[in-house]
């Protein structure tokens, strides 16, 4: 039997331990095929063939409206940090994170067939991507102009349609074959372990059993101990706290919000009357949901 518990001013349903995460439904991606989120999306539905849409707030706005179930969203990369797009997105969605997941991030450089490396004068990708390819760029710089772009896959396929044949994209080796592209460089990420986290948003604020993670953005008074006051509260209860990054806050001087995720479960009261007491205190506090990673 579920239970109804009120976390930050809404009623989560805590569904019981026969309920299990759903392999299919309706997803929301960001992009065009060949995407990663494309390839998160698989790995959390079972074969899904996802709705693409060109911004993240898109992406939402489909989960929201009821046109997609779910929506699969880019949220953290282990080398070049949170997907601050995606973070503002949610701050004022009112949708819910119940799902997580990360995959490998297998960045390669993409061009025509025939193309030489020599021949290329752009590159085309997401601002992470290039962000995460850091150090190969700068090698090159000096003559190739890069081009951000929505979407790894969306510059994929610009390299694919374009007459231009100078043109080259970072995107995925799934992209490359998608878009009939051929690979210059299988490695171009600053770092062989590079992985991204994705979450799964619903319409439906429910938690499913064995949610461990909660993710929240708050923000915090301007008086000396408010966040060291803030995060004895976790320390109080017993509750690691895996993630903690300051975020500026656009038109503030120098006042920052913050992105905090923590090992816990809402089905414990104490940490359910935290989150509350959280909410009740801090400036702002968002509560982006509790659910399980894989």
């Amino acid at each position: 039997m579920s239970d109804i518990i009120r976390i930050a001013g809404t009623d989560y349903t805590l569904l019981d331990n026969t309920a299990t995460f759903p392999k299919v439904g309706s997803v929301a991606c960001q992009g065009v095929r060949g995407a990663y989120s494309e390839q998160a999306a698989k790995r959390i539905f079972n074969q899904t063939r996802p709705m693409f849409f060109k911004t993240f707030g898109a992406v939402i706005n489909a989960v929201k409206c009821g046109m997609c179930e779910f929506g699969v969203l880019p949220i953290e990369n282990n080398s070049y940090g949170s997907v601050r797009g995606v973070y503002e997105a949610l701050r004022t969605a009112g949708v819910h994170v119940v799902h997580g997941d990360r995959i490998l991030i297998r960045h390669q450089l993409l061009v025509k067939p025939g193309t030489k490396f020599e021949d290329i004068t752009s590159i085309r990708s997401h601002e992470q991507a290039i962000g995460q390819c850091a150090s190969f760029l700068r090698e090159v710089e000096d003559r190739i102009h890069v081009v951000p772009v929505l979407n790894t896959a969306i510059a994929a396929r610009y390299v694919a349609e374009t007459d231009d044949p100078g043109a080259a994209a970072i995107a995925s080796p799934e992209a490359g074959e998608v878009y009939g592209l051929t690979s210059l460089e299988n490695r171009v990420s600053d770092s062989d372990n590079n992985y991204t986290r994705f979450v799964c948003v619903t319409d439906k604020p429910v938690i499913y059993p064995g949610a461990n993670r909660i993710s929240m953005i708050l923000s915090v008074s301007h008086t000396p101990g408010a966040l060291y006051e803030t995060i004895g509260r976790f320390a109080n209860r017993g509750v690691n706290i895996i993630k903690l990054e300051s975020c500026p806050i656009v038109g503030r001087d120098f006042e920052f919000r913050f992105f905090l995720d923590a090992e816990a479960s809402c089905a414990e009261p104490e940490v359910a009357g935290m989150i509350n007491e959280l909410s009740a205190t801090c400036p702002e506090f968002v509560f982006l949901g509790n659910y399980a990673e894989a």
